[in-house]
Parts: structure tokens; C-alpha cells; sequence
């Protein structure tokens, strides 16, 4: 009778059904036939034991602990939320991508091998991903919220230094009146506004900007006044003090009353923190918002204050994306 050989050693009499991911000794095709058709051989692997999920920004790692029987070959492994299906497979632990903030996720884990997909572990503790400030997001940063009346309505994205940002740039090039560009809030109609008067000699920064591709994203704009301040205090580099300003009623939460000496405070990001790769310079940045014929209003970066410029003046500018929520 033909036999077929597993690796290992040598079966004498009866073979005892495979318990391991390696079948050992000398089986005759009967032999391998019935545990076959048995589902002793090939064996699918056991269920993991699942571990703890941590939430990120937009993602969450899950642990596990490989099955006892891995079955007759070494298995992948997969992570699956609930909601969303969202998936991720590796080694422990397994980093499920796609999520949404504020929606709570459990994870299982399967494991699978040339015999199939063994069972589902048990559910993972629930974790809600939450954006932290100055975490890298959407071809930028996180720079925090803005809304109405202290709802969100858009997750603010700063661009990184090396390709969001110019250091020396005119908001136009002439001390003249911008059609439309007055919005306070509204930094992607201002933007449209200039692009759509003038080629980028007339309005160099928002060019610079509405030109901007980074990180796979084309949607980069010049931020408004209140969105730029947002970026000032959810990230501000320095620890001098404040500049009695900061009244934002488009901020989240919505602000009423001025900064005080010390709040806010310099950021806990350390990519943010002055002398660091991505931090703002305690010079003035470019809004989008004009104020008058003859200025725009711009934001140091040293203490909080917003103030006019002339539109020729050479300032930053560093460009921005928002995404609804």
C-alpha cells in the first residue's frame, strides 16, 4: 500500500491522531484520509486568548495570546472590531486602523491556516479612539476643534513645517482691499476668495497654500483668524506669558474671556515645544482674515496676540485642513 511520509519519526502500529502543528511518522493514504475526513488532519487552529485593546487617535492595538493548538500549520492572525468590521492582522500586538473618535470598539481575534479559520476569541475590553493634541492626523497634525457655541464642527489638521510652511511671505502685493476675505472662521472661502482675484503675485500666501499637496492631501487652506488662534492655544510653544486676548466663540470649548498670564500654557507635544521640528516661531503668522484695505490680521506666537499688518509685509504663513465631524 502507498504511504505518505509527515515529517518526524516513524509511527508503529496504530498512529495516534495529530495533536501538534507538525504531524509526525509514516501514514498510509487510508490513514491520512480518515483524519482527514474526520477534521483531525488538517487541523484549523483554536481559538486566542484575547488581550487588551488601547485606543489611539484613529486606531487601537489589540494583544492576544496565541491558541494552544495552532492546528496543522502556523496561522495568521486577525483583529476585528465591532462596529465597523475594521480589520488588522500580524503579531501581538495587532494595530486595527480606520476608526472613528468618539465610537467605542471591542475586538476579536481569529486565527487562520491552510485548514481554515478556527473560532473567534472572546471580545476585548471597549475603547474609544480620541484625537490627542499634536498627534499626527490627516497629512498634518491635530491642532484641536472648531464649531458654534462650543459644538464641534471640524477637526482642525496644521501642516508640518518642511512642507506646510512658508517663513517669509506677502499676503498681497499691494495695500488693497480683498473681495469677500473677512470671514473670521471660514479660512477655505477666504482662500477661494484670493485665489479666484488674483494669480500668486497678487496673493502669494494663499496660493502657497491652495497649491499645498501633502500627505496625499490637496485641500490645504489659509487659516482664519479664529482657527489660527486655535492652533496658538492648543499649541503654543513657548512658556512666556500671554497677551490679554484669546476671546474665540468658534473654539471648542467656546472661550468668553481673555488668556490669562499662564493658560494656556506651552503644549505637552514635544514635536511642538520651541527648538523642536514642528514647533510655530514666536514670529507673526499670516491669517486669512482681512481686516481693512490696507491690513490682514496676523498671530504671534509668542504671547497670543492678534494684530494688523500691512499686507505687504513679509510674515509666516503655515497652512491648514479641516474635516467635518
Amino acid at each position: 500500500m502507498s504511504i505518505k511520509q509527515f515529517p518526524g519519526g516513524v509511527i508503529r502500529g496504530t498512529p495516534v491522531v495529530p495533536t501538534s502543528s507538525a504531524a509526525t511518522g509514516i501514514w498510509t493514504l487510508d490513514q491520512a484520509a480518515a483524519n482527514t475526513k474526520l477534521g483531525q488532519w488538517p487541523r484549523s487552529p483554536g481559538a486566542p486568548t484575547i488581550g487588551t485593546a488601547t485606543a489611539g487617535a484613529v486606531s487601537a492595538t489589540v494583544a492576544y495570546t496565541a491558541p494552544a493548538d495552532t492546528g496543522s500549520a502556523t496561522p495568521t492572525y486577525t483583529a476585528t472590531s465591532s462596529p465597523g468590521g475594521f480589520t488588522g492582522t500580524g503579531a501581538s500586538p495587532i494595530t486595527v486602523s480606520g476608526l472613528t473618535t468618539g465610537t467605542a470598539y471591542t475586538f476579536t481575534v481569529r486565527a487562520t491556516n491552510g485548514a481554515g479559520t478556527g473560532p473567534s476569541s472572546a471580545a476585548s475590553n471597549s475603547v474609544t479612539p480620541a484625537l490627542v493634541i499634536g498627534d499626527a492626523f490627516g497629512g498634518g497634525f491635530y491642532a484641536g476643534q472648531i464649531g458654534v457655541g462650543g459644538v464641534a464642527t471640524h477637526n482642525l489638521v496644521i501642516g508640518p513645517v518642511a512642507s506646510g510652511q512658508n517663513a517669509s511671505i506677502k499676503y498681497k502685493n499691494a495695500n488693497t482691499a480683498v473681495p469677500g476675505a473677512d470671514s473670521v472662521i471660514d479660512g477655505p472661502q477666504n482662500t477661494a476668495d484670493m485665489v479666484a482675484n488674483g494669480n500668486s503675485t497678487v496673493y502669494p500666501a494663499a496660493h502657497f497654500c491652495n497649491n499645498a499637496s501633502i500627505g496625499g492631501f490637496t485641500d490645504w487652506y489659509m487659516p482664519a483668524k479664529n482657527e489660527l488662534e486655535v492652533c496658538y492655544y492648543n499649541l503654543k510653544p513657548m512658556t512666556s506669558s500671554n497677551y490679554p486676548a484669546g476671546t474665540n466663540t468658534n473654539a471648542v470649548p467656546s472661550r468668553g474671556s481673555n488668556y490669562t498670564a499662564g493658560t494656556p500654557a506651552q503644549t505637552s507635544a514635544t514635536a511642538f515645544q520651541t527648538g523642536n521640528a514642528e514647533a510655530f516661531t514666536a514670529a507673526g503668522y499670516w491669517s486669512s482674515t482681512e481686516s481693512a484695505a490696507t491690513y490682514a490680521l496676523r498671530q504671534s506666537f509668542s504671547n497670543g496676540n492678534q494684530y494688523l499688518s500691512t499686507k505687504i509685509n513679509f510674515n509666516r504663513v503655515r497652512c491648514v485642513r479641516r474635516l467635518a465631524i
